[in-house]
């Protein structure tokens, strides 16, 4: 499936940013923040494609993912390695199921908490919409010399031990990598090589 459909009605964080009459790197990291949780909230889809390793401290696993839908209902399909394409994990309703040719599989847990790599986009979509911010501020990543970085508490669980680390394009609010941490470590990360941010269309825009 192509991304970025040029026919879908996406208002972006630089239009937010536009409204504001403010550029990025004029923008202090945490109204910057604001403007990609107003994005977020606003947001009617997403389609990404992403490379996943879940660390378990003693192994860890990767794979590739194409993921699509939102905080609240989405589904994900593992496209890599071979050995287990068409896995699939859909959630609704703050529950997630890992689906393999129609049989239901489980998986282990990455931290004390009970999140699984199932879990782990649903609650980074959430953490984009209502994670209370721990951090912000921009800072480099890849090629990007200026991206947001925000880290937030997981807002899935009670749990004060279980964060979640963004980098987005300051631009766009497009995700550029996502990482759950327990307790400082990192349990699981999402590299995202594409991403598109659908959203509601705002008052102001045309």
């Amino acid at each position: 499936m192509r991304l970025g459909d040029g026919a879908r009605k996406t208002i972006s964080l630089a239009l937010l940013l536009c409204l504001t009459g403010c550029a990025a790197g004029e923008q202090k990291p945490d109204q910057a923040a604001l403007n990609l949780r107003s994005a977020y909230l606003s947001m009617t889809n997403m389609q990404a494609t992403a490379e996943v390793t879940a660390d378990y401290g003693d192994r860890a696993y990767q794979y590739t993912v194409y993921c699509e839908g939102t905080a609240e209902a989405g589904a994900l399909t593992v496209t890599a390695p071979d050995a287990i394409v068409g896995t699939g994990t859909e959630w609704k309703d703050g529950k997630t199921v890992l689906d393999y040719d129609g049989i239901t599989l489980e998986t282990g847990q990455l931290s004390p908490d009970g999140l699984s790599p199932a879990d782990a986009m649903p609650v980074i979509l959430s953490a984009c919409q209502s994670g209370a911010i721990v951090e912000s501020g921009w800072t480099s990543w890849g090629e990007q010399e200026h991206c947001l970085y925000l880290l937030t508490q997981n807002p899935n669980t009670q749990s004060l031990e279980s964060k979640v680390a963004l980098w987005a394009d300051a631009e766009t609010g497009h995700l550029l990598q996502a990482e759950i941490l327990w307790e400082e470590n990192r349990v699981i990360s999402f590299t995202f090589t594409d991403f598109n941010l659908e959203t509601a269309p705002s008052e102001t825009a045309e």
